[in-house]
């Protein structure tokens, strides 16, 4: 019993040393605030972002609503660099939704801090906030 006892103490011990995995599970939501440019066209959005399994399975979905024509086109950027990509405008909202495999820029979801949302010529913020 003794015998017992001390292998199950140390596969739990053993286990518990292992390393967690780079990509962790995660989900969360931000508001994403109108800049002052964005408050002339009635702008807000939001942003989510889901990782589970590891990060195999990832989910990233900005949402704005924002009074514009319908058809046109806004970029969404997270964390600097290459936007994350683009929404088209219909009926006031428009909405990003991209899951695994992710664009390069995204490789981890739960890693994203800042996005921001502008027009097709980056000359406009709309809208701009954080996790």
């Amino acid at each position: 019993m003794k015998g017992l006892f001390i292998c199950l103490l140390a596969a739990s011990l053993a286990a518990s040393a292992l390393p967690n995995d780079a990509a962790a599970d995660c989900t969360d939501r931000a508001s994403l605030p109108a800049t002052p440019d964005g408050e002339a066209v009635a702008a807000v959005g939001f942003a989510y972002v889901r990782s589970i399994d590891n990060g195999s399975q990832q989910t990233f979905v900005v949402q704005v609503a924002v009074d514009v024509p319908d058809g046109t086109q806004l970029l969404v950027f997270a964390n600097g660099g290459d936007p994350a990509g683009t929404i088209t405008v219909a009926v006031g909202t428009g909405t990003l939704m991209l899951s695994s495999p992710l664009p390069a820029g995204l490789a981890e979801v739960c890693e994203i801090g800042r996005i921001w949302v502008t027009d097709v010529e980056e000359t406009i913020t709309l809208i701009d906030g954080s996790f």
